[in-house]
């Protein structure tokens, strides 16, 4: 049995600036660790995979991960493995640690294992890094309390008050001039503008939807 590598959910930390998807999401650094390149680094939560934005799934993903994580301070054990801790598009792969209310890193509940708890991932457990996604999973350890996750109502069809891409945060008047640019296997509708705004998005400053 392979000896596995000790929790260090230290190596690096800072605040989230964007969310991109269920899995992964932008980290603005203040601690910085031999493999930070960048002031803001792109992050890969490692051994769970969450839907693509193009399926219905991916929306609600990205909310759940939005709650918890957009402008909130977090903690990476990042990979010792992989050549520099990043896979093969140059993003930190990593298990993600939060804050508990007083103040310490809460390391029996990553945010890795709470994404799949809520069912908006699944575990993939991928050999070409140094974690195994069975510890994150302990008998009778408490789940820490998590914000209620918002409901939103999207559809890949084309109909709704406002379209917006799967490449950008804005969203349109499906009139907007920026609107019709989108290519249609990036649309992504949503019934009200505060769907949008529920699934990270923002109003186009151009056509300047509510």
């Amino acid at each position: 049995m392979p000896i596995l590598a000790a929790a260090a959910p230290d190596e690096a930390s800072g605040i989230v600036t964007n969310v991109v998807d269920g899995d992964t999401f932008d980290l603005r650094i203040d601690k910085t660790d031999p493999r930070i390149i960048y002031e803001i680094e792109r992050v890969r939560l490692a051994d769970v995979d969450s839907p693509e934005m193009s399926t219905p799934d991916g929306p609600p993903a990205k909310v759940f991960a939005t709650d918890i994580l957009l402008g909130k301070k977090v903690w990476l054990d990042i990979d010792d493995k992989s050549r520099d801790g990043r896979d093969p598009y140059g993003r930190l792969i990593a298990v993600v640690y939060l804050e508990d209310r007083d103040g310490t890193i809460n390391t029996t509940h990553p945010f890795n294992r709470l994404l799949v708890d809520a069912g908006h991932a699944v575990v993939k457990d991928f050999t070409n890094n140094e974690f195994d996604p069975a510890t994150w999973w302990e008998e009778g350890i408490p789940q820490p309390e998590l914000s209620p996750v918002p409901e939103i109502s999207t559809t890949t069809a084309k109909s709704g008050q406002f379209v917006g891409s799967l490449e950008s945060d804005k969203y349109h008047y499906p009139s907007c001039r920026w609107a019709k640019k989108i290519l249609p296997q990036n649309e992504i509708w949503f019934s009200s503008s505060q769907d949008a705004r529920a699934a990270g998005y923002v109003p186009c400053g151009v056509c300047k939807p509510p």
